[in-house]
């Protein structure tokens, strides 16, 4: 069989409302030198049985791993396993609740060819909205705007004071050459779920340049239950941001350009997340005294 040129990772835990349009996008490509690695994490519905019909209709570029005995070991893991078993020379991610329009890969893989200093692609998301048609959820999509250069091989930091600032500008499944992705370690398995994604973006990008391009490729899905809806339901993302931060200090102090700009970012970004525990204690206390008032 022939070796495929890009290696799409999907990792799922409980989605099978959604991991079904997913393979079905990647599988819509326009470009066919793709194989799709499905890494399910801990699933307890019937999500591993639908990925398993995915991959018996397309056994050969369509594979379903699991952790040992059906663990569920968080993102950061759970996309490094499918990366170990990736044979592309590139590897993009597609989260199982997102879709691939179909040029992405092409496009991507024409940036990746045109460029060959550049490691990493970066393209805009649109965040997803109109996908329901629940009027709950009436809101119009919205595409990220990068400011450029496009087309053209930035050097590191590049982006990454971009996104710091303006958190709607992190990007996503960005396509990298498998090679130097190995070589980083891939995925930081500390981080489990919020800011994985970031921590990944900010140790590659401060050692390999990228390039940008215009097109938006990949629909990002907003709903209730995903892992950032989640992390602020709970309140803990105040707390996530922190802990992200602290960690990219040291990163920045150990590859990152010797910059005082990108210093004074991530200090001032980290002033903003001071004295979350005092509005978490208010918040328990007003829950508190609610509970011991009401009938």
């Amino acid at each position: 069989m022939t070796r495929p040129l890009i290696s799409v990772v999907t990792i799922v835990k409980d989605g099978q409302d959604f991991i079904g349009e997913a393979i079905e996008s990647v599988r819509s490509q326009s470009w066919d030198h793709w194989e799709l690695q499905l890494v399910d994490d801990g699933s307890q519905d019937g999500t591993l049985d639908l990925m398993h019909d995915a991959a018996r209709v397309d056994p050969d570029r369509i594979f379903v791993h699991r952790h040992p005995n059906g663990e569920n070991r968080g993102m950061s893991a759970s996309r490094n396993l499918g990366l170990r078993q990736s044979r592309g020379d590139a590897v993009t991610w597609l989260d199982h609740d997102d879709v691939m329009l179909p040029r992405k890969l092409e496009t991507m893989w024409s940036a990746l060819d045109r460029h060959p200093d550049a490691v990493t692609v970066v393209g805009p998301v649109r965040r997803w909205y109109s996908w329901t048609t629940d009027p709950a959820e009436d809101q119009s999509d919205v595409d990220q705007v990068f400011p450029g250069p496009f087309d053209r091989t930035l050097i590191p930091p590049s982006i990454v004071p971009l996104f710091l600032e303006e958190r709607q500008l992190v990007p996503l499944s960005p396509m990298v050459r498998r090679t130097p992705l190995k070589a980083l370690g891939g995925h930081i398995e500390s981080f489990t779920d919020m800011h994985e994604d970031q921590a990944f973006l900010a140790r590659l990008l401060f050692r390999h340049p990228i390039v940008l391009i215009e097109d938006v490729l990949h629909l990002y899905r907003q709903h209730a239950q995903s892992c950032v809806a989640n992390t602020y339901r709970m309140g803990r993302e105040r707390d996530a941001r922190r802990a992200f931060l602290r960690w990219l200090e040291l990163e920045a102090a150990i590859a990152g350009p010797r910059t005082p700009e990108l210093r004074e970012i991530v200090r001032r970004q980290l002033a903003l997340t001071r004295g979350g525990w005092h509005r978490r204690l208010r918040r328990r206390l007003i829950n508190l005294r609610n509970r011991a008032t009401s009938p």
